[in-house]
């Protein structure tokens, strides 16, 4: 019987694949249940076991289900507004904004932690060293620091880094890439933090002053 149950959900795909509209950009892949729209076949097809008795997509550890997925990289959610926030990272829209300094953030929490940078306030504390930090996602990013943790391995070289960015920074020394562009002369950069310390040749500033003789740097 659960072969048979296997078999007829399979038909079952099989039949609501074959009814996508021919006529329907070739880019654009669209569930005839729901109208859910998706920019690969293999994503629509992950989407449509929602639909089946199959049942939702579920965590391999925890066994939690996920029946929210994007329908841009394929990452599933178990909850929409988990889902509505991550789908910002894609579109780029930033809704809650620092009235300080106007940085934007895809959700309300981010804003909440980064109101600490103004007011100073660290309330996570870590327990090993005290040193405080205004986001438990700093803390945590530190405690690698202690626990000796390094997740992120360059699959070329096989360095490790405590933080993605990192790594992100690293790979760069392999494909030569500089994706950071003087507009005024035409240099790249591997890093941000370098093209903003070339930027000062052009414009003069002179941020760091002595502290003996106040010269300017």
């Amino acid at each position: 019987h659960q072969e048979l149950k296997e078999e007829q959900e399979s038909q079952e795909i099989d039949t609501i694949q074959n009814q996508l509209n021919e006529t329907q950009d070739k880019n654009v892949f669209s569930c005839r249940i729901c109208d859910e729209t998706f920019t690969e076949n293999i994503l629509l097809m992950k989407h449509l076991k929602i639909h089946t008795d199959e049942g939702l997509f579920s965590c391999k550890i925890c066994g939690k289900t996920k029946p929210f997925l994007c329908n841009l990289c394929g990452k599933s959610f178990s909850q929409k507004g988990h889902l509505t926030i991550h789908t910002r990272t894609h579109t780029g829209e930033r809704p809650f904004s620092c009235k300080i300094c106007e940085k934007g953030f895809i959700e309300k929490g981010l804003l909440t932690d980064h109101m600490s940078v103004h007011t100073g306030e660290r309330p996570f504390l870590c327990k090993i060293c005290g040193k405080g930090f205004c986001a438990k996602a700093f803390l945590n990013l530190h405690m690698r620091v202690h626990t000796g943790d390094r997740p992120f391995s360059c699959v070329i070289c096989g360095k490790t880094y405590t933080q993605k960015n990192h790594l992100s920074v690293h790979l760069r020394t392999h494909t030569s890439e500089r994706p950071f562009l003087c507009k005024v002369c035409g240099k790249r950069f591997r890093e941000k933090c370098h093209l903003t310390v070339h930027m000062r040749i052009h414009t003069g500033e002179k941020p760091f002053s002595c502290n003996v003789c106040d010269k300017q740097l």
